[in-house]
């Protein structure tokens, strides 16, 4: 099975229920489950779609609507590829960005891209502040006990409770269309040092 994330929408579910004058009253009620990452190592669990869906609908009840299912009318299951993103050794400048000269792009040949971004942040140098010479001293100055590289954005807040003056923020950017989305917001925002990153991927090595 291909890596993807999968969640189910059930859609126009119809109940009724009976009116205190004996007419019958019918709505239709919508579902949905939480997305679902799956892979090669993990199989879509049906059991769980179902205990997510029967969740929906007792809590739905409880709110004392008093209604009952009908029938399902209509049931839908999407499919979207999905790759966790994560920092890893250099990638080049996007042209139109590296033409702006407002970012530091670290030239490292390994997968401490994070760390090496974060402690340029954290030590700029006078000269040169792309080659990674700059920062081999400052290495250990931060914690990174129990990262695993290359860094995931899911493992900032690990980082960030490692190394109570840092906090960091990640942006992605579309080359496509230029614009850019917030990956990663830090609720640390009165700390010493505000660490700003942008996260860039290589289209040819997905």
């Amino acid at each position: 099975m291909c890596a993807g994330r999968y969640w189910c929408k059930g859609g126009r579910t119809p109940r009724s229920c009976e009116t205190g004058d004996g007419r019958l009253m019918r709505v239709p009620a919508y579902f949905a489950t939480p997305p679902v990452a799956v892979n090669d190592a993990q199989d879509y669990n049906i059991d769980t779609l179902q205990a997510n869906l029967e969740h929906k609908v007792e809590q739905w009840n409880k709110r004392g609507s008093n209604f009952n299912i009908e029938r399902v009318s209509r049931f839908v299951l999407s499919v979207h590829p999905y790759r966790p993103l994560h920092g890893s050794t250099f990638v080049p400048t996007p042209e139109f960005l590296a033409n702006k000269r407002f970012l530091v792009n670290i030239q490292n040949n390994d997968e401490k891209c994070f760390v090496w971004s974060v402690l340029s942040a954290l030590y700029p140098p006078t000269h040169n502040p792309h080659r990674l010479t700059n920062y081999i001293d400052y290495e250990h100055s931060v914690n990174v006990e129990g990262l695993n590289f290359p860094v995931v954005t899911k493992q900032i807040p690990l980082f960030e409770k490692l190394n109570p003056s840092i906090s960091v923020n990640v942006l992605a950017c579309e080359e496509s269309s230029k614009g850019f989305t917030v990956e990663y917001r830090s609720p640390e925002r009165e700390r010493e040092h505000r660490v700003n990153l942008l996260l860039l991927e290589d289209a040819n090595n997905p």
